[in-house]
């Protein structure tokens, strides 16, 4: 009776799983999705034949490494950025990428192209300067609606793109300074 007992209480354990309000519980059934849940509650599946896979439901941040780009004068720049975004078909995303670390390898890929395109049919001076805000937004809008429609293919929503910085390559960087001190010095020596 304690053996019927113990074996009662695993089968119980292993037929039923809890959804929490900010994920998506997938059941797969021999490594295909035959059920997906959003709602929080508590839920039935196969004992030990039943898989279920967890996906977040918040948005989730992507930090992207630093990458080069070049420019339409063919100046080198070095791009910044981060993208937030959402899974929003859970089925789809685990058919297409599976884990959230396959999705920002997808995510980079696509946001880096979107800046490579975009940063390739613009001069230097084009991206850097002081215009209004609202002008270098159309770039940022632009390079999040094209990432945005590639990540469609994945379950994926891409809420934003931004850039943090745009620099010149360390080795490029150090001869503007080079420029500039020399420009400083043959100025200041001519009393400037």
């Amino acid at each position: 009776p304690l053996i019927l007992l113990f074996r009662l209480i695993i089968v119980a354990s292993q037929s039923f799983f809890v959804v929490a309000e900010n994920e998506y519980k997938c059941t797969a059934r021999f490594s295909k999705i035959i059920d997906t849940k959003s709602e929080p509650g508590l839920y039935f599946k196969l004992p030990f034949v039943d898989e279920v896979k967890t996906f977040p439901k918040t948005t989730l941040f992507y930090d992207i490494p630093p990458s080069e780009v070049l420019t339409l004068d063919k100046k080198s720049m070095t791009v910044d950025s981060y993208i937030t975004w959402q899974i929003e078909d859970p089925l789809l995303f685990y058919q297409t990428v599976s884990t959230t670390t396959a999705a920002e390898n997808r995510l980079y890929d696509t946001t880096y192209n979107a800046f490579k395109t975009k940063m390739g049919i613009l001069n230097q001076d084009d991206i850097i300067n002081d215009l209004p805000a609202e002008e270098r937004n159309v770039i940022y809008e632009e390079i999040r609606q094209e990432v945005m429609e590639k990540s469609k293919d994945y379950g994926i929503t891409v809420v934003d793109v931004k850039m943090k910085r745009l620099d010149l390559p360390a080795e490029n960087e150090e001869a503007v300074y080079e420029k500039w001190y020399a420009y400083v010095e043959q100025n200041s020596e001519s009393g400037w």
